[in-house]
């Protein structure tokens, strides 16, 4: 059974755009270094400039061995981060395809 992965994030008000380029970097850095390809896509309606990066991957497994190298590479410096200020909050989510 695959999954879809989701990060949303709620850009602070008048950084859509810094959060708009921030996902759309480390969608670019997920796919060269990980070879997952990821989706960016801006919400219609709702919060303003919210943006949501989706990946699918084949399981929860992929995704759990994915996720470890992304964070171990985040705290080492090697991908981007979202520029202090730009994102107010976010949640990930893990929905399953049946």
């Amino acid at each position: 059974m695959s999954i879809v992965y989701t990060r949303t994030g709620n850009p602070v008000s008048g950084k859509q755009g810094e959060a708009l380029d921030y996902f759309k970097r480390r969608a670019a850095a997920i796919k060269a270094n990980y070879g997952v390809d990821c989706e960016v896509k801006i919400r219609l309606g709702g919060p303003v400039g919210q943006v949501i990066l989706v990946s699918r991957l084949k399981d929860a497994g992929e995704l759990e061995a994915i996720k470890r190298r992304v964070v171990a590479d985040t705290l080492a410096g090697k991908m981007p981060t979202a520029p202090a200020g730009v994102i107010e909050s976010g949640e990930d989510a893990v929905w399953m395809d049946i």
